[in-house]
């Protein structure tokens, strides 16, 4: 198995710099927070995935954790976003609370990683409509640096996939 490295870009997160209340922004930010396809969801699908493989794939698991790791980065700046425009990072999107029907609890090798490439795909497709309806300058900064992890993350799961004959 190839051995990762690289799960998060070296190009810095921007400093959030928010200076007055945006209930637009909050909106805009609540569903990539704890919708149904979130960062919520990603920590928690690549975590049980960590926990099922671990076993007879232990690198794989490794690679899952890191990638996790990463999303709860994102996670934790998307919920500093939130406070500073003026909302409340509870764990749901913009229409309901996150549950753990949300995850992929695909048990296979090869679904588990096309479901974690469908995924972060679609993270990506997610957050650029998220930049099309926020405010402030120091938010879409943010955004479009999570972007690029979530790229880097598409990239890995691309190669994964090629790896395990998933394709």
């Amino acid at each position: 198995m190839t051995n990762f490295q690289i799960f998060v870009s070296d190009l810095p997160y921007p400093d959030l710099r928010i200076y007055s209340k945006s209930r637009t922004d909050v909106l805009a930010l609540t569903d990539d927070y704890a919708g149904r396809e979130s960062e919520t969801t990603a920590i928690m699908q690549y975590s049980y995935q960590s926990y099922i493989l671990k076993e007879k794939f232990p690198d794989l698991a490794k690679i899952l954790e890191e990638i996790a790791i990463v999303e709860m980065t994102h996670h934790e700046m998307l919920a500093e976003a939130i406070v500073q425009s003026g909302g409340d990072p509870v764990i749901a999107g913009r229409h309901c609370f996150w549950s753990g029907s949300s995850v992929n609890y695909a048990g296979g090798v090869c679904d588990a990683l096309r479901a974690d490439l469908e995924g972060e795909l679609g993270a990506i497709r997610n957050y650029k409509r998220t930049l099309a309806a926020l405010e402030n300058k120091s938010i879409i900064e943010l955004v479009e640096r999570i972007i690029v992890d979530e790229e880097i993350h598409v990239r890995i799961f691309e190669k994964l996939i090629e790896e395990f004959s998933c394709a």
